[in-house]
Protein backbone atom coordinates (compact mmCIF):
# COMPACT_ATOMS: atom_id res chain seq x y z
CA UNK A 1 0.00 0.00 0.00
CA UNK A 2 1.30 3.52 -0.60
CA UNK A 3 1.09 5.59 2.12
CA UNK A 4 1.42 8.64 0.31
CA UNK A 5 -2.09 8.05 -0.88
CA UNK A 6 -3.35 7.54 2.49
CA UNK A 7 -4.79 10.37 3.98
CA UNK A 8 -3.22 9.69 7.22
CA UNK A 9 -0.33 10.75 6.22
CA UNK A 10 -0.74 14.33 5.00
CA UNK A 11 0.70 15.63 8.07
CA UNK A 12 4.64 15.68 6.63
CA UNK A 13 6.18 16.53 9.25
CA UNK A 14 5.20 14.55 12.14
CA UNK A 15 7.03 11.15 11.80
CA UNK A 16 4.34 8.50 10.54
CA UNK A 17 5.12 6.06 13.70
CA UNK A 18 3.79 9.47 15.58
CA UNK A 19 0.38 9.41 14.08
CA UNK A 20 0.20 5.51 14.14
CA UNK A 21 1.00 6.21 17.69
CA UNK A 22 -1.97 9.36 17.66
CA UNK A 23 -4.60 6.89 15.98
CA UNK A 24 -4.19 4.14 18.56
CA UNK A 25 -4.39 6.27 21.38
CA UNK A 26 -7.59 7.57 20.13
CA UNK A 27 -8.93 4.30 19.77
CA UNK A 28 -8.54 3.69 23.50
CA UNK A 29 -9.78 7.03 24.45
CA UNK A 30 -12.78 6.03 22.70
CA UNK A 31 -13.19 2.70 23.99
CA UNK A 32 -12.56 0.95 20.61
CA UNK A 33 -9.95 -1.01 22.58
CA UNK A 34 -11.01 -1.64 26.34
CA UNK A 35 -8.66 -1.61 29.60
CA UNK A 36 -7.34 -5.31 29.11
CA UNK A 37 -7.87 -6.05 25.53
CA UNK A 38 -5.35 -7.23 23.44
CA UNK A 39 -4.40 -4.90 20.41
CA UNK A 40 -4.18 -5.79 16.80
CA UNK A 41 -0.76 -8.25 16.06
CA UNK A 42 1.96 -6.19 14.57
CA UNK A 43 1.37 -7.87 11.44
CA UNK A 44 -2.31 -6.51 11.69
CA UNK A 45 -0.82 -2.95 11.82
CA UNK A 46 1.87 -2.92 9.40
CA UNK A 47 -0.67 -4.21 7.08
CA UNK A 48 -3.59 -1.41 7.96
CA UNK A 49 -1.16 1.28 8.42
CA UNK A 50 0.91 0.11 5.31
CA UNK A 51 4.30 0.63 6.86
CA UNK A 52 7.06 -1.49 8.10
CA UNK A 53 7.41 -3.38 11.40
CA UNK A 54 9.92 -1.10 12.92
CA UNK A 55 7.59 1.79 12.80
CA UNK A 56 4.96 0.05 14.41
CA UNK A 57 7.18 -0.97 17.63
CA UNK A 58 8.14 2.70 17.53
CA UNK A 59 4.66 3.64 17.88
CA UNK A 60 4.04 0.87 20.47
CA UNK A 61 7.08 1.56 22.76
CA UNK A 62 6.13 5.81 22.78
CA UNK A 63 2.61 4.36 24.13
CA UNK A 64 3.94 1.68 26.37
CA UNK A 65 6.41 4.85 28.14
CA UNK A 66 3.42 6.64 28.66
CA UNK A 67 1.76 3.57 30.28
CA UNK A 68 -0.85 3.25 27.92
CA UNK A 69 -0.24 -0.04 27.10
CA UNK A 70 1.56 -3.12 28.20
CA UNK A 71 3.45 -5.68 26.42
CA UNK A 72 3.04 -9.02 27.14
CA UNK A 73 5.78 -11.56 25.60
CA UNK A 74 4.53 -14.13 23.37
CA UNK A 75 1.02 -13.09 23.94
CA UNK A 76 0.78 -9.49 22.87
CA UNK A 77 0.80 -5.76 23.42
CA UNK A 78 -2.46 -4.86 26.31
CA UNK A 79 -4.54 -1.86 26.77
CA UNK A 80 -3.34 -0.64 30.21
CA UNK A 81 -5.82 -0.70 32.88
CA UNK A 82 -8.04 2.13 33.74
CA UNK A 83 -6.61 4.93 35.46
CA UNK A 84 -7.68 5.97 38.95
CA UNK A 85 -10.94 8.32 38.46
CA UNK A 86 -11.05 11.16 39.91
CA UNK A 87 -14.52 12.41 40.72
CA UNK A 88 -15.02 16.19 40.11
CA UNK A 89 -17.66 17.82 42.20
CA UNK A 90 -18.34 20.29 44.72
CA UNK A 91 -16.51 18.23 47.35
CA UNK A 92 -13.61 17.25 45.14
CA UNK A 93 -10.68 17.70 47.21
CA UNK A 94 -7.25 15.64 47.98
CA UNK A 95 -8.91 13.91 51.03
CA UNK A 96 -11.58 12.79 49.59
CA UNK A 97 -9.27 10.74 47.35
CA UNK A 98 -7.40 9.56 50.09
CA UNK A 99 -10.52 7.85 51.62
CA UNK A 100 -11.29 6.00 48.66
CA UNK A 101 -7.79 3.80 49.44
CA UNK A 102 -7.04 1.37 52.59
CA UNK A 103 -3.51 2.55 52.26
CA UNK A 104 -1.42 5.19 53.84
CA UNK A 105 -1.56 8.94 52.04
CA UNK A 106 0.83 11.75 52.99
CA UNK A 107 1.78 15.09 51.96
CA UNK A 108 4.98 16.73 52.11
CA UNK A 109 5.87 20.50 51.75
CA UNK A 110 8.70 21.47 49.43
CA UNK A 111 8.72 25.11 49.58
CA UNK A 112 6.45 27.84 50.16
CA UNK A 113 7.19 31.98 49.70
CA UNK A 114 5.06 34.94 49.46
CA UNK A 115 4.15 37.00 46.70
CA UNK A 116 1.20 39.34 45.10
CA UNK A 117 -1.95 38.44 43.96
CA UNK A 118 -1.93 38.73 40.03
CA UNK A 119 -5.11 40.46 38.65
CA UNK A 120 -6.24 37.03 37.44
CA UNK A 121 -5.74 35.82 41.38
CA UNK A 122 -6.92 38.62 42.77
CA UNK A 123 -10.35 37.90 41.02
CA UNK A 124 -10.99 34.34 41.72
CA UNK A 125 -9.94 35.01 45.46
CA UNK A 126 -11.94 38.44 45.45
CA UNK A 127 -9.32 40.22 46.82
CA UNK A 128 -7.08 43.73 45.57
CA UNK A 129 -4.57 43.34 43.32
CA UNK A 130 -1.29 42.94 44.98
CA UNK A 131 -2.77 42.15 47.98
CA UNK A 132 -0.01 39.41 49.76
CA UNK A 133 -0.62 35.87 49.15
CA UNK A 134 1.21 32.71 50.78
CA UNK A 135 2.32 30.21 48.17
CA UNK A 136 2.94 26.61 49.25
CA UNK A 137 4.48 23.95 46.72
CA UNK A 138 3.86 20.25 48.00
CA UNK A 139 3.57 17.07 47.00
CA UNK A 140 0.98 14.92 48.11
CA UNK A 141 0.76 10.63 47.39
CA UNK A 142 -1.85 8.13 48.14
CA UNK A 143 -2.70 4.97 47.40
CA UNK A 144 -0.52 3.18 44.44
CA UNK A 145 1.99 5.73 42.23
CA UNK A 146 -0.88 8.17 42.79
CA UNK A 147 0.40 11.73 43.24
CA UNK A 148 -0.11 15.18 42.76
CA UNK A 149 2.39 18.34 42.82
CA UNK A 150 0.36 21.27 44.06
CA UNK A 151 0.62 24.92 44.09
CA UNK A 152 -1.83 26.42 46.90
CA UNK A 153 -2.40 29.86 47.31
CA UNK A 154 -3.86 31.85 50.54
CA UNK A 155 -4.38 35.15 51.39
CA UNK A 156 -1.42 35.71 53.96
CA UNK A 157 -4.05 38.05 56.71
CA UNK A 158 -6.31 35.13 56.86
CA UNK A 159 -4.15 32.39 56.73
CA UNK A 160 -0.22 33.43 57.95
CA UNK A 161 1.11 30.20 59.44
CA UNK A 162 -0.92 27.75 56.64
CA UNK A 163 2.61 26.36 55.58
CA UNK A 164 3.67 25.18 58.66
CA UNK A 165 0.03 23.96 59.58
CA UNK A 166 0.32 21.85 56.11
CA UNK A 167 3.87 20.46 57.27
CA UNK A 168 2.57 19.55 60.36
CA UNK A 169 -0.55 17.59 59.28
CA UNK A 170 -0.23 16.56 56.38
CA UNK A 171 -3.66 17.46 54.86
CA UNK A 172 -4.55 20.61 54.01
CA UNK A 173 -8.22 20.07 54.85
CA UNK A 174 -6.91 19.21 58.82
CA UNK A 175 -4.52 22.54 58.20
CA UNK A 176 -7.37 24.83 57.15
CA UNK A 177 -9.18 23.24 60.29
CA UNK A 178 -6.63 24.74 62.75
CA UNK A 179 -7.81 28.50 60.85
CA UNK A 180 -11.60 27.63 61.58
CA UNK A 181 -12.38 26.14 58.00
CA UNK A 182 -14.24 23.19 58.87
CA UNK A 183 -15.57 22.69 55.56
CA UNK A 184 -14.44 24.15 52.06
CA UNK A 185 -15.82 23.48 48.42
CA UNK A 186 -15.22 23.42 44.71
CA UNK A 187 -16.32 26.10 43.24
CA UNK A 188 -14.44 26.49 39.37
CA UNK A 189 -12.15 24.27 37.86
CA UNK A 190 -10.25 24.21 34.58
CA UNK A 191 -8.80 21.53 33.14
CA UNK A 192 -5.41 21.85 30.55
CA UNK A 193 -2.04 20.34 30.22
CA UNK A 194 1.38 21.43 29.32
CA UNK A 195 4.82 20.03 29.61
CA UNK A 196 6.50 19.66 33.33
CA UNK A 197 8.66 22.28 35.07
CA UNK A 198 12.04 20.29 36.02
CA UNK A 199 11.25 20.17 40.01
CA UNK A 200 7.43 19.01 39.09
CA UNK A 201 9.31 15.95 36.72
CA UNK A 202 11.59 15.04 39.45
CA UNK A 203 8.94 15.17 42.48
CA UNK A 204 6.43 12.78 40.23
CA UNK A 205 8.89 10.78 38.70
CA UNK A 206 8.26 11.67 35.42
CA UNK A 207 9.51 12.70 32.12
CA UNK A 208 10.22 16.20 31.46
CA UNK A 209 9.59 15.15 27.87
CA UNK A 210 5.94 14.20 28.55
CA UNK A 211 3.18 16.31 29.12
CA UNK A 212 1.33 16.00 32.58
CA UNK A 213 -2.62 17.39 32.98
CA UNK A 214 -2.81 20.26 35.15
CA UNK A 215 -6.25 21.88 37.36
CA UNK A 216 -6.33 25.27 38.32
CA UNK A 217 -9.23 25.72 40.83
CA UNK A 218 -10.78 27.79 43.75
CA UNK A 219 -12.27 26.47 46.74
CA UNK A 220 -14.48 28.15 48.84
CA UNK A 221 -15.61 28.28 53.21
CA UNK A 222 -18.64 27.28 53.98
CA UNK A 223 -20.21 31.07 53.72
CA UNK A 224 -18.70 30.70 50.06
CA UNK A 225 -15.98 33.38 50.43
CA UNK A 226 -12.85 32.03 47.90
CA UNK A 227 -10.04 30.62 50.41
CA UNK A 228 -7.59 28.64 48.22
CA UNK A 229 -6.63 28.87 44.50
CA UNK A 230 -4.98 25.87 43.87
CA UNK A 231 -2.87 24.56 40.32
CA UNK A 232 -2.53 20.95 40.74
CA UNK A 233 -0.56 18.67 38.48
CA UNK A 234 -0.74 15.40 37.81
CA UNK A 235 0.98 12.81 35.60
CA UNK A 236 -0.84 12.05 32.18
CA UNK A 237 -3.04 8.72 32.23
CA UNK A 238 -2.23 8.66 36.44
CA UNK A 239 -5.95 9.61 36.80
CA UNK A 240 -9.00 9.80 34.54
CA UNK A 241 -11.40 12.69 35.00
CA UNK A 242 -15.21 12.06 36.30
CA UNK A 243 -17.71 14.86 36.01
CA UNK A 244 -21.54 13.89 36.47
CA UNK A 245 -24.50 16.49 35.74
Amino acid sequence: MDISNNPMWRDRELPVWRQIEADLEVDIQTGVFGAGERLPSEHELTAKYGVNRHTVRQALASLAQKGIVKAHQGKGVFVADEPFEYRLDRNAKWSEVEKRFDGGSGGRLLDSYEQPASQAIARALQLEVGTPLIVTETLRTVGPGIATYGYHMFEKQRFEGIAAAFQETASFTRALATFGVDAFFRASTWIDCRMPRPREAAALAVSISLPVMIMTYVDTDGAGTPILYGHGVFPKRMMRIRIDT
